[in-house]
């Protein structure tokens, strides 16, 4: 898909305004389109301040350019991921993404609305999990698991146990839907769980399988990394 390039001058804002423009800024990017933020000064630690309250969200390029610097932003899932880490990072956010879209659903009361949604999510955390279980987990270990990798599995399970209680409250109801408060505080309860994991995950197990990667060659790297995409695809 071709980039769609809008242009914000952020050159005139006063210092202390300029983080909350470039946010909005920001926040206002869609998959396949880019934005030129125009600024005073080399704008890479900004962005990357931006990056993290985004969670990772973005990929960017600088410049210098006339009259102070340019960058250009997009989304990070539109730039393809430079390793193994990165793809399961991303993952963890759309996951993350996909989640929040079905509480709030179910919080505006609309079960029906839902339904599909929890089926996006199912299949890709079952993605998921078997992608980090079964072709991560076996290539880079470690072996005995230790700690990082002995938790990771078994949240694991613990995801997907409260996954099914979600898909048996819809279950149940079918061919009707059920009430979206009954469903709405066990999806709120895997939404917590998520978070957790995932945060865990990248702080603690990330390091070792990082340092695992390090030393494979190049060209095994890219085809665990290729293989790992693809299983997340489906």
């Amino acid at each position: 898909m071709q980039d769609s390039l809008e242009t914000v001058d952020l050159r005139q804002e006063a210092d202390s305004r300029l983080a909350l423009a470039a946010l909005a800024a920001v926040r206002e990017l869609r998959p396949g389109r880019a934005l030129r933020l125009l600024t005073r000064e080399d704008p890479a630690l900004l962005l990357r301040s931006l990056n993290l309250q985004l969670r990772d969200a973005l990929a960017w390029g600088c410049e210098p350019g006339a009259g102070g610097w340019e960058a250009t932003v997009r989304l990070a899932l539109d730039a393809e991921a430079k390793d193994l880490l990165e793809v399961l990072t991303r993952d963890h956010r759309r996951l993350d993404g996909l989640l929040g879209r079905l509480l709030r659903r179910l919080n505006a009361g609309d079960a029906a609305g839902a339904k599909p949604m929890l089926g996006d999510f199912a299949a890709g955390l079952r993605r998921h999990v078997e992608a980090e279980n079964h072709i991560v987990s076996p290539e880079l270990g470690p072996e005995p698991a230790l700690e990082p990798l002995e938790v990771m599995l078994h949240e694991h399970d613990e995801l997907l146990l409260q996954l099914e209680e979600v898909e048996k409250c819809f279950a149940e109801a079918s061919p009707a839907v059920p009430e979206a408060w009954e469903v709405e505080p066990f999806v709120a309860i895997l939404s917590g769980t998520l978070a957790k994991h995932e945060h865990r995950e990248e702080a603690n197990l990330f390091p070792i399988w990082a340092a695992r990667l390090a030393r494979r060659p190049a060209a095994e790297r890219e085809a665990l990394r290729q293989r790992v995409s693809a299983a997340l695809a489906g």
